[in-house]
């Protein structure tokens, strides 16, 4: 499918050009890198509550310990981290599936991985896309027959839920090739290149008194946590410790910045991936 539009919004448009966005929350925490300034509660160092990477040359901000896996960061939610995942046959799977998950963010079941070189017996599918949209030519590791599709479970129902590291690892995958997440915003679409890492911040509810709280509940392997989101007409970050909600004057509201972040919106920029 040529001219496949890919909803990846551009970082610097979402990221908080004022350094009192980067006074929230931990008072040692460093929050910029070069030219970004990170909202709460990320940032670059270990006294961050989610901590990542930062390529100052390339003007990147990136997931897991080294820059080499591709995981780029390309936009920020009030729910989620929005990853641009460039078809990479060399990526290595192990490594990268230990980068998507830590004990702040993991990977969505509203996204498929994108994988080459698998089990026999491995649980996967054929890509709905062909495969051909995902071969890295310069790489010697994929085929067309190598590549296939770890798909989110059937099971899943509204809500909050992941996928399995546990099962994910179990299907033996030499490479990550890249990823699909699955949208409704604006109607059901398939971002192709993109990975959506759900995130939050543990313990109990610490949102600010106008903002939306939601909980996650402890599991096995994570221990009860909660994310916060202002409401429409109020900007911020939702936190206690971080910026906390505050009222929209009328002024930066009009139609001509309506979906600036000043009214509480994050601008999407559409991208054209062509073959």
């Amino acid at each position: 499918m040529r001219g496949a539009v890919l909803l990846l919004p551009l970082l610097a448009a979402v990221l908080l050009p004022a350094a009192a966005a980067a006074g929230g929350g931990n008072g040692s925490c460093v929050r910029s890198c070069g030219g970004m300034t990170l909202p709460y509660p990320f940032g670059f160092s270990s006294d961050c509550t989610i901590r990542l990477g930062c390529d100052v040359g390339a003007g990147v901000v990136f997931v897991g310990g080294t820059r080499e896996l591709g995981l780029v960061v390309r936009n920020f939610t009030p729910r989620a981290l929005i990853l641009k995942l460039q078809p990479n046959c060399s990526r290595l799977f192990n490594a990268s599936v230990a980068a998507l998950f830590s004990d702040s963010y993991a990977p969505a079941s509203r996204n498929a991985l994108v994988v080459s070189s698998c089990a026999e017996a491995a649980q996967i599918s054929n890509c709905s896309s062909s495969p051909e949209r995902f071969l890295d030519r310069n790489s010697s590791h994929c085929t067309d027959e190598s590549i296939r599709c770890i798909v989110p479970p059937t099971n899943s129902t509204r809500g909050h839920h992941f996928l399995n590291k546990s099962e994910v690892l179990r299907s033996n995958c030499t490479g990550l090739v890249s990823a699909v997440s699955y949208s409704d915003a604006g109607g059901p679409s398939l971002l192709l290149g993109a990975l959506e890492l759900d995130w939050w911040v543990p313990g109990p509810c610490r949102c600010d008194a106008r903002a939306n709280c939601t909980q996650f509940p402890a599991t096995r392997t994570r221990p009860e946590a909660f994310q916060c989101e202002c409401p429409e007409g109020l900007e911020g970050d939702g936190f206690v410790e971080g910026t906390g909600c505050r009222e929209v004057s009328k002024s930066k509201c009009d139609r001509s910045n309506y979906l600036s972040r000043d009214c509480g919106k994050i601008v999407l920029v559409g991208l054209i991936m062509a073959e």
